[in-house]
């Protein structure tokens, strides 16, 4: 159990914070003005956390204004 928790630990916060090089990746002007649909479903999970306004203006800044991803790879999730 104990080992899961470190798992967890160590792995969602590096699945919460490669949005931001998706963002990036996806903004080059060969896609829709979101990310792609495929990019969503990966991080389909994340979207209840959306209805945080804290949590989602975080999104917003660590997407479009740290990593650039405005506007084809901003999501706001």
């Amino acid at each position: 159990m104990k080992k899961s928790l470190v798992w967890f630990a160590i792995v969602f916060p590096l699945y919460v914070l490669s949005t931001g090089p998706i963002a990036w990746a996806t903004n080059d002007g060969l896609h829709p003005a979101y990310l792609p649909d495929e990019v969503n479903l990966i991080y389909l999970p994340l979207a209840p956390l959306a209805r945080i306004e804290c949590v989602n203006d975080f999104f917003y800044y660590y997407t479009a204004v740290l990593w650039g991803g405005f506007p084809a790879g901003y999501t706001t999730l």
